[in-house]
C-alpha cells in the first residue's frame, strides 16, 4: 500500500515507453491523413471516416481493457504483462500502415489501424495506470504524469526532427519521409518497454473487492468530476488532433512552406517541452485545474497568430508555432494527474483501486475525438471545396479558408474548458483528506491479514 521509492534515473527508465507512443500519436495524426487522402488518393473524406469508424470500435473496447487490467493480478502485477504483449500489437500495424503498397484501398487502412489501436490500448492504459499507482501524494502525481509528458514531447521533437533533417541533407519524398519515421518507431518501441519492465515495480495493493455491476456502475456515475475531466479532456484532445489533421496542409499550401513541415513541426513540439517544468511548478503552487484554466486561456490566444501569419515566413511561422505548443503539455499532462485524484474518490467509496478503468475512460475521451477532430476537420475541407489531392491547384479562396478554421474551433473548445474548471471540487486538500482515509483503510486491512 506504500508508495514506490525510486531513483531518478529510474523513473526515466519506466517513463520512456512515453517516448516512442507519443511519437506515433505525432505520426498517426499528422502524417497518415495525407499520405492516405493525397498520396494514395483515397480523398479526405474516405479517410476522416476511417478514422472515425477506428475510434468507434474504441468507444466499445478501451473500457473492457481497463477493467480487465485491475480485476486480474498475475505474479508478474496487474499492469506489466499488457504492456509487455502490447509491443507486438504495435509494431507491425505500425509498419504496414506507414508503408502501404502503392495501390490501396479504404479496407487495408481501416483493418491494419484498428490494430494499431489495440496494442496502442493496451500499452497506454497498462502504462499510465502503473504510473499513476506509484504514488497517492497530490503533487507527486503531477511529477510523475509531467515525467511522462516530458518524454512525450521529446519523442514528438525526434518524430518531427527526422523528417526536418531528410529535409536538409537531400530532398526526399513524402512517403519516404512517412517510411523513415515507422522504421524509427518499430525499433523504439520495443527497446522503450524492455528498459520499463526493468526499472520500477509495481506498487502493492490488497486483494480487489467485487463491486458487481451494478454497485461499480453505481459508484462510478455517482462521481461528479469524473465528467468536469472527461469532457475537458475531450475537447482539449479535440483541439490537437483537429489541428494536427490540418497541420500538414495549413503549412504547405496556406502558408507555401510544404518543404519546411518538419522543422515547423519541430517548433511546435519545442513548445511544449520547454514549459513542462514551468506547468508542473505552477500546479504546486495553485492546483491543478487552477494551473489548467491558465494553460488553456494561453492556448485560446495563441492561435490567434496564425491569423496574420504571412506566406513564405519560415522564422515566424516557427515562431508562432511554439508559441501555440506552450500550452500542449499542460494539456496532456493535467488531466491524467487530476484522473488519479478523480479515482481516489472512488476508491473511498467502492473500496477498490479502478485506475485502469478511469484512465481507460480517460483514453477513451482521447480515442473517440480524435477520430471526431480528423472527420470533422476533413469534412470542413470538403465542404470550403478543398480537396487533398489537388494540392496547389486548389482554389485561392479555399486554401485560404484553411487559416480561419484551423482557428475558429479549438478556441471555442477551450472557453468551455476554462468553465469546466471553475470551481471544480477536488482541490489539494479534499484530496490529501481523502488520502488520509485510504490510508487508515489500508492499515487496517494489513493488521488484520
Amino acid at each position: 500500500m506504500t508508495d514506490v521509492s525510486a531513483s531518478r534515473l529510474r523513473l526515466v527508465g519506466f517513463a520512456i515507453p512515453a517516448l516512442p507512443k507519443s511519437g506515433l500519436v505525432t505520426a498517426t495524426f499528422v502524417f497518415l491523413p495525407p499520405l492516405y487522402a493525397e498520396h494514395r488518393e483515397l480523398g479526405a473524406a474516405a479517410v476522416g471516416g476511417m478514422f472515425l469508424l477506428a475510434k468507434l470500435y474504441d468507444m466499445f473496447t478501451t473500457p473492457l481493457w481497463g477493467i480487465i487490467m485491475d480485476k486480474y493480478k498475475t505474479p508478474w502485477g496487474r499492469r506489466r504483462p499488457w504492456l509487455f504483449l502490447s509491443v507486438p500489437f504495435l509494431i507491425v500495424p505500425v509498419y504496414l500502415l506507414f508503408n502501404p503498397p502503392e495501390s490501396v484501398g479504404s479496407t487495408y487502412f481501416l483493418i491494419w489501424l484498428v490494430l494499431m489501436y489495440v496494442g496502442w490500448e493496451m500499452s497506454g492504459i497498462s502504462h499510465t495506470s502503473w504510473a499513476l499507482e506509484l504514488s497517492r501524494d497530490y503533487d507527486r502525481r503531477s511529477m510523475m504524469a509531467g515525467l511522462l509528458q516530458l518524454m512525450v514531447m521529446i519523442g514528438a521533437i525526434l518524430v518531427s526532427l527526422l523528417p526536418a533533417v531528410m529535409e536538409r541533407v537531400a530532398t526526399p519524398t513524402f512517403e519516404e519521409k512517412v517510411s523513415a519515421v515507422s522504421l524509427f518507431l518499430v525499433i523504439a518501441l520495443p527497446v522503450a518497454v524492455g528498459i520499463c519492465l526493468v526499472s520500477v515495480p509495481e506498487r502493492e495493493v490488497p486483494p480487489q473487492p467485487s463491486l458487481g455491476f451494478k454497485k461499480g456502475l453505481s459508484v462510478l456515475l455517482g462521481n461528479r468530476a469524473v465528467y468536469r475531466v472527461l469532457l475537458a479532456n475531450a475537447l482539449l484532445g479535440f483541439s490537437g488532433f483537429f489541428v494536427q489533421g490540418l497541420f500538414v496542409f495549413f503549412v504547405s499550401y496556406t502558408l507555401n512552406l510544404a518543404d519546411r513541415v518538419g522543422f515547423i513541426l519541430l517548433f511546435l513540439v519545442i513548445g511544449g517541452l520547454i514549459s513542462v517544468p514551468v506547468w508542473i511548478k505552477l500546479s504546486a503552487i495553485m492546483g491543478k485545474h487552477k494551473t489548467l484554466q491558465l494553460a488553456v486561456f494561453i492556448g485560446t490566444l495563441a492561435p490567434l497568430l496564425l491569423l496574420v501569419l504571412p506566406t513564405d515566413a519560415v522564422v515566424l511561422t516557427a515562431i508562432a508555432f511554439a508559441i501555440i505548443g506552450i500550452n500542449s503539455s499542460a494539456n496532456e499532462f493535467l488531466p491524467r494527474a487530476m484522473m488519479a485524484d478523480v479515482c481516489d474518490h472512488d476508491s473511498v467509496n467502492s473500496g477498490s483501486e479502478r485506475m485502469g478503468l478511469y484512465y481507460s475512460l480517460l483514453q477513451l475521451s482521447s480515442k473517440l475525438v480524435a477520430g471526431l477532430g480528423i472527420f470533422v476537420g476533413f469534412s470542413f475541407l470538403t465542404f470550403f471545396e478543398f480537396y487533398p489531392e489537388l494540392g496547389k491547384a486548389n482554389t485561392v479562396e479555399a486554401i485560404q479558408n484553411l487559416r480561419y478554421l484551423i482557428v475558429a474551433l479549438p478556441v471555442a473548445a477551450h472557453f468551455i474548458v476554462i468553465a469546466l474548471m471553475w470551481r471544480y471540487p477536488i482541490t489539494r486538500e479534499h484530496q490529501r483528506d481523502m488520502q488520509r482515509i485510504l490510508e487508515e483503510r489500508g492499515r487496517k486491512i494489513s493488521s488484520s491479514a
